[in-house]
């Protein structure tokens, strides 16, 4: 009775093992089923000096380099890259947008602003534009409240009730962006406004943000505005100063500059003092496009001296640009015209059974320089009978390398008659009679070894 009781316990003690172990750490498993594998251990071979960073093929989504690139960190100004997102998703171009009183008052000191005046109304262009190329929180704040709102329906005045809707009407941006963040596959990311201002509760990944901007890059138009070295703001009838002129703040896009990469062709650059210097920058170089992520760097260029400009964040940005670039191409697995199978059609006529299958489309993966390929293509086919016609697609090729997949249709190379019908029903019915026959030899081959 005892042993009984005691087996009895020894089953308690283990089931109730089993729920803790899931229950404290099973969060573990949950939130990083869907995080590539790569990004579990740190790369080696580079020194990189910011806190994370991503190198990322912008094509297929391959991380090539990482260094922390699933720790939570604040993503400063990069994360207007969203927010221009929506912008180009829920406006048009050429809507005249109003400003309020608290798009403009809610801005920090020392933060960056374009100097927007409450009661003016400006051009969506011009405000995604200010926030692009000059980072203007107050154009992030405008933009939001107008994209929340529908349009221009909120009060531009200073009274309470009017910064209680402003709140409210973040917050509801913010859940846009955040709705946003996950359906581009954004796991560790939480955004609180639109501009990046500093707050415990707005994080994301080095990862998170470079699945942005693959995303972003994707996005011509907003790709072609962070690229502008500059943008002027026209005067309106509530400003009337000096000229208000964005700046881009991309060093690697200045060809006088230091960092200039030549390749470089965006995103956008961020910086708080929590956050340290961040960016999220993109390059092509012949067919291979990186997006690379630096988030918490200590130093950007223009605040560098002799001492420690090896350890700036364009100075990190070009180590895994020239990385990407010097180690990776694109090349062929099988070219478009490539014979990739041949098959014997089973009713086809006398001079035509045998039928090449040619690949349709090159198929192009990202190789690293000096790997030896060594792949087998899964082939399908899909039509086995004639009649076919020559260019018809009969099947499709597959190659699974570096954990991606990659696929051509496959086409007939010539015509393929159907044969005599009579003929082809006597070849099914002999290759049947002959199965037949095998399985009954062994069958009885059977019986005598156990008898």
């Amino acid at each position: 009775m005892r042993v009984k009781n005691l087996r009895n316990l020894y089953k308690i003690l283990i089931v109730f093992f089993i729920l803790s172990f899931v229950c404290n750490y099973g969060y573990v498993f949950a939130e990083n089923k869907d995080i590539p594998n790569e990004l579990l251990t740190n790369s080696t071979g580079l020194e990189i000096y910011a806190e994370s960073a991503i190198l990322m093929d912008e094509d297929t989504g391959k991380v090539l380099y990482n260094k922390n690139g699933i720790q939570k960190l604040y993503p400063a100004s990069t994360t207007k890259i969203i927010t221009g997102l929506l912008v180009l998703s829920n406006c048009n171009i050429t809507d005249m947008v109003n400003v309020s009183y608290y798009a403009v008052k809610s801005v920090p000191a020392t933060y960056t602003i374009i100097n927007l005046v409450p009661g003016e109304s400006l051009s969506v262009k011009d405000l995604l534009y200010a926030l692009m190329i000059g980072s203007a929180n107050d154009a992030a704040f405008v933009l939001a409240e107008y994209i929340a709102n529908g349009g221009n329906n909120y009060s531009l005045d200073s009274s309470e009730d009017s910064k209680n809707k402003f709140n409210k009407s973040i917050e509801t941006f913010s859940n846009m962006m955040n709705e946003k963040a996950k359906e581009i596959g954004c796991t560790n990311t939480n955004f609180v406004n639109p501009n990046g201002i500093h707050n415990e509760n707005h994080y994301s990944t080095a990862y998170d943000m470079a699945l942005i901007g693959r995303y972003a890059y994707k996005n011509d138009e907003l790709m072609n505005i962070t690229k502008q070295m500059s943008y002027s703001i026209p005067n309106t009838e509530f400003y009337t100063g000096n000229t208000r002129t964005c700046k881009c703040t991309n060093s690697l896009l200045y060809s006088d500059r230091e960092y200039y990469l030549p390749y470089a062709n965006g995103i956008k650059t961020g910086y708080t003092d929590p956050a340290g210097y961040c960016i999220v920058a993109s390059a092509k170089k012949d067919d291979v496009n990186l997006i690379v992520v630096i988030l918490n760097s200590s130093v950007a260029s223009y605040v560098q001296t002799e001492e420690n400009k090896n350890t700036t964040r364009e100075a990190d940005c070009l180590r895994l640009f020239n990385y990407g670039f010097d180690n990776f191409y694109y090349g062929n697995l099988i070219s478009s015209g490539d014979v990739a199978t041949n098959y014997k059609i089973l009713n086809g006529d006398y001079n035509s059974k045998n039928l090449d299958l040619i690949v349709k489309d090159d198929i192009r993966a990202l190789i690293k320089r000096g790997e030896v390929l060594d792949v087998t293509p899964n082939i399908k086919i899909k039509k086995f009978l004639a009649p076919i016609a020559k260019g018809e697609v009969v099947g499709t090729i597959t190659y699974n390398f570096n954990g991606k997949k990659y696929s051509s249709d496959l086409i007939a190379s010539r015509d393929i008659y159907s044969g005599n019908y009579l003929n082809f029903v006597l070849g099914l019915f002999g290759t049947f009679l002959v199965l037949l026959l095998f399985v009954i030899a062994l069958s009885r081959k059977h019986k005598s070894d156990h008898q």
